[in-house]
């Protein structure tokens, strides 16, 4: 009994692995992060100090200089770059590539915080790290022609942007546009003279007020009172009435030395929309959050909030990140399908067999679907335009692979008809496979370069060269192992031989004669190099002829020695002449073999015997 082969003794257990495969791969693309970029944290350190509206000259000496040193003692920094302007500088700090940003911003935040000695006291600083995810993700404009800008802001401050942040993913609502509501204090020389009152004292006395202060517990019978002292300013009243001096003989309140009036903070950047004065609302996701997701979060909330708007209040979106994610995902769906459609085209056009445009419907999908299970469990990969164009690109080799292993399972199980299907699938995987090995690691090299660049364009592409390889591994692998063994599930085991018929051999047409010499052709294009030890002649049937082979079947191409030669004529069949060029037989590739048989004395083709479906004219 002949010994299994390697893909008919482990069908079953690479089977469960194509199986566990394509279900890990639908696992990882559910739970795979979509993003427009990359998660990579540039190595770059922005800090924005406020002081007020101090002028230029005097922040870059009491703000800028003693930050700057304070950030010069990190290690791992490489450049640092500020910009100084009134009331504000802003210092952006480069490190190397390869320090940790999280590290190198803590021990930042750490200077900062030892060099607050020696800045202003009204100062505020903010420290952050970039990466892709302080971009906004999410745009909307709050319109309503007709109504006050402070009352828009106000709406957007108070009820849009709780309400948005209540969505899981969302990290913070920037507002921006509109009037800020202020109040103006303008003093009156006369009357402050008149009760001996200075500018310092009603600044002091503003500065005590507006604000809410608790004042501990009160006991009374058994019971304990929270105390509060409100000093809110809610209205214009509120502020008149603030007490400036009270000495027992008279309370002189701000309103007796002071006009005050409601006006709006002066505002540096206009925001229009549609011609008219706008709110900007713009939301920023988390580091890990998944932008669709997220988007479809914040529409959702978006879409219950407008059913509580006041009347002619519109809140419309202007831009959405996760339209242009879900293009590239579009895109990626669009290849593979094409691909995948048009692969099938070609074999059912070419090769005409459901077994083979079958066994690439199931075998493209497990390729796909181990590449991104080993994005996401194995190198933790988002969606993202990097890792989806290489997987766009990848989808038109994974095609490759597979219509070529295909075409050769096919192409050896039609030139051997009576060999086993694990036959075919060994024959055909041997004599691909270095082919195939090649292929695969000539496009892997190309990318390897990618490995190399440096700063921000090393960081995006290492991304999709890396998926790129992975998508090649992984397309090789079930290529190699998977794709024949689905072919053995769909294929069938052949008949057994009536009694009497001739053997058949491993690989190879029916015997001959036995009273000839016979050369199986087989796919190596090659006979055998001299005469085989003729077989024992039949009972009754003449001995058998010096120098002769018996050619049997259709090839593509055949080289023997100074004797004949089978030369390929596209796919419609094989013409077989002798070694003078004289056309011997014709064997259509639609025929289904055995087709002829053609014997071919030596040294000098005298004449020519054909068997079979076969005709050849005399020489």
């Amino acid at each position: 009994m002949p010994r299994p082969s390697f893909f008919q003794a482990y069908k079953a257990p690479i089977a469960v692995m194509l199986a566990l495969a394509l279900a890990l791969g639908g696992l990882a693309y559910r739970r795979l992060n979509v993003a427009l970029f990359p998660e990579v944290t540039f190595p770059k350190v922005k800090v924005i100090a406020d002081v007020g509206l101090a002028p230029t000259d005097r922040v870059m000496v009491t703000v800028t200089k003693p930050l700057e040193d304070a950030m010069k003692q990190v290690p791992g920094l490489r450049l640092l770059r500020s910009t100084t302007s009134r009331g504000s500088c802003e210092i952006s700090a480069f490190l190397n590539w390869g320090v940790d940003v999280v590290q190198a911003q803590q021990l930042i935040e750490s200077r900062l915080n030892q060099a607050r000695g020696n800045l202003p006291a009204n100062i505020s600083i903010s420290v952050e790290r970039m990466n892709p995810a302080i971009l906004p993700v999410m745009g909307y404009t709050l319109e309503a022609p007709g109504r006050s800008p402070l009352e828009l802001r106000r709406l957007a401050l108070f009820t849009i942007k709780p309400f948005i942040s209540q969505v899981e993913g969302v990290a913070a609502v920037q507002v921006q546009g509109g009037r800020t509501k202020e109040y103006l204090v303008e003093l009156i020389p006369n009357q402050l003279a008149a009760l001996g009152l200075g500018p310092d004292d009603v600044q002091t006395a503003l500065n005590n007020t507006n604000f809410v202060q608790s004042n501990g517990y009160l006991a009374d019978y058994r019971r304990l009172y929270l105390t509060v002292t409100d000093a809110t300013i809610q209205q214009k009243e509120d502020l008149e009435n603030v007490v400036l001096r009270n000495d027992n003989r008279r309370v002189v309140r701000l309103a007796d030395v002071a006009t005050v009036s409601i006006g709006e903070q002066p505002e540096y950047t206009r925001i229009n929309a549609n011609g008219h004065d706008a709110v900007l609302i713009s939301v920023q996701r988390q580091p890990a959050a998944n932008v669709v997701e997220v988007s479809a979060g914040v529409a959702a909330k978006v879409r219950a909030l407008r059913a509580g708007l006041p009347k002619g209040i519109t809140l419309e979106p202007y831009y959405d990140q996760a339209d242009f994610v879900s293009e590239v995902v579009r895109s990626v769906q669009d290849s593979l399908w094409i691909g995948l459609a048009l692969a099938l085209v070609v074999t059912a056009l070419f090769l005409r067999s459901w077994r083979a445009s079958l066994t690439l419907v199931l075998t493209l999908p497990v390729a796909l679907a181990l590449t991104l299970a080993v994005l996401y469990f194995g190198l933790g990969y988002s969606l993202n335009i990097m890792t989806l164009g290489a997987l766009a690109a990848a989808i038109g080799l994974m095609i490759d692979d597979a219509v070529v292993m295909v075409e050769q399972l096919h192409r050896v199980g039609e030139e051997h008809p009576g060999a086993t299907p694990g036959e075919v699938v060994q024959r055909s995987v041997r004599h691909l496979l270095p082919s195939l090995v090649g292929s695969s690691l000539s496009t892997i090299v190309i990318f390897l370069p990618f490995a190399l660049l440096g700063g921000v364009a090393g960081a995006y592409f290492k991304v999709l060269a890396t998926t790129m390889v992975v998508a090649l591994i992984c397309s090789f692998f079930v290529a190699w192992l998977g794709l024949p063994v689905v072919y053995l599930l769909l294929s069938k085991q052949p008949k057994a031989a009536r009694p009497g018929a001739p053997a058949n051999d491993d690989f190879g047409p029916l015997d001959a004669p036995a009273d000839a010499t016979t050369v199986a052709a087989d796919d190596s294009l090659e006979l055998a190099t001299g005469p085989a030890a003729p077989s024992a002649p039949l009972r009754g049937a003449p001995p058998p002829k010096p120098r002769t082979t018996t050619f049997r079947g259709c090839a593509r191409s055949f080289a023997t020695r100074p004797t004949a030669w089978w030369a390929s004529w596209g796919s419609l069949g094989s013409w077989r002449s002798s070694s003078r060029g004289w056309p011997l037989a014709f064997c259509p590739r639609w025929t289904r073999a055995p087709l002829c048989s053609t014997t071919i004395r030596r040294p000098a083709p005298a004449s020519t015997k054909p068997t079979g479906c076969c005709a050849a004219p005399k020489p």
